[in-house]
């Protein structure tokens, strides 16, 4: 890739940091404002060792909401907005200049927030987009669902593809708001919700699971979650806004409006960080979705909403590692 990166300091105020929040002061709350200084406070140290800008997304990505990494087509990101577009998915490069869009034929947009790429159900040797129609922001919604298409060939132009499956679920207490989708090798999928009183939930789906939904026609009803160690603090950011899981599969990594999480995967009882708590602060107009590399377990790439007077990033950061983990407790 030809990109520019920034150099931060490890243990000193991120560059990326500072230009941010000088640069939202203004147009925040007096209470968000301190929150946000709190938080810079407590957790600049951890900041990305390194920051790559790979380009501004295109004028019809301003809400881009999830992000996968093909590996099919390397250097190729899918992605798509949320609320308000229509049923349909984003082929950008590494610099984010589109490549395609492509419209789900058989599928609805209520609220997209999740993408992941992987395994189709029912064959290994087939890549798969598995796009949430999982957001709810009241938690009102009577089921949500995940939807399955074959990956498209990005450099075929503007096209439609069919909607391959459909695996919609409800959550076995009640309903909630989730903006995190992942995928194992295995063909598990894997839901991260997005509380902002409660703690943040890690729900699964078993792959067996997942092909009984699709060869019955039924609405499945996951199992208990687990609670992650990530107490909602909306004032800071600290709001789960996506989920990717890394190449090796040994890595879950979460993501909140200003910092990445990364748990040891599979998970047991008590979810284990492998790090601490990456900052990124307020440098994104909004961050929202994550994706690994494929080629590199240690660089994430992120994208961000666009605002009136700034389109958003797609960037990529690597996340220095810890000795110790001093992450918030849960809620």
């Amino acid at each position: 890739m030809s990109l520019r990166v920034k150099a931060l300091m490890v243990g000193g105020v991120a560059l990326l940091l500072v230009i941010g929040l000088l640069r939202v002061q203004g147009a925040r709350s007096s209470q968000q404002w301190l929150a946000e200084q709190r938080l810079a406070k407590e957790r600049s140290a951890f900041a990305p060792t390194d920051v790559v800008e790979m380009g501004r997304m295109p004028a019809e990505l301003r809400e881009s909401s999830g992000l996968g990494a093909s590996r099919a087509y390397p250097g190729v990101y899918w992605t798509h907005n949320d609320s308000g577009d229509e049923p349909r998915l984003y082929a950008i490069d590494g610099s984010a200049s589109l490549l395609a869009t492509v419209q789900v034929t058989g599928a609805s947009a209520r609220d997209w927030e999740a993408l992941a790429l992987g395994r189709c159900p029912d064959a290994s040797d087939r890549s798969c987009l598995y796009v949430a129609d999982v957001g709810d922001n009241r938690s009102v919604r009577e089921s949500v669902a995940i939807y399955i298409v074959e990956e498209p060939d990005p450099f075929a132009g503007d096209t439609e593809v069919a909607l391959l499956a459909t695996v919609p679920f409800v959550y076995p207490d009640e309903p909630h708001d989730a903006e995190g989708l992942a995928l194992t090798a295995a063909g598990d999928l894997i839901v991260v919700t997005k509380e902002r009183e409660q703690a943040t939930r890690l729900y699964e789906i078993p792959a067996v699971d997942i092909a009984a939904a699709i060869g019955r026609a039924v609405v499945l009803t996951l199992g208990p979650g687990r609670q992650l160690p990530i107490g909602p603090d909306p004032r800071a950011g600290r709001i789960v806004t996506g989920a990717a899981l890394s190449p090796a599969g040994d890595v879950l990594a979460v993501r909140t409006y200003s910092e990445i999480y990364r748990f040891r995967w599979p998970m047991g009882d008590e979810p284990e960080q492998v790090a601490e708590a990456c900052f990124l602060g307020t440098g994104e107009p909004q961050g929202e979705a994550i994706a690994f590399r494929p080629e590199a377990d240690d660089w994430l790439v992120l994208t961000s909403e666009s605002h009136s007077d700034q389109a958003g990033f797609l960037q990529a950061v690597r996340c220095g590692e810890a000795s110790a983990i001093h992450s918030p407790p849960p809620v």
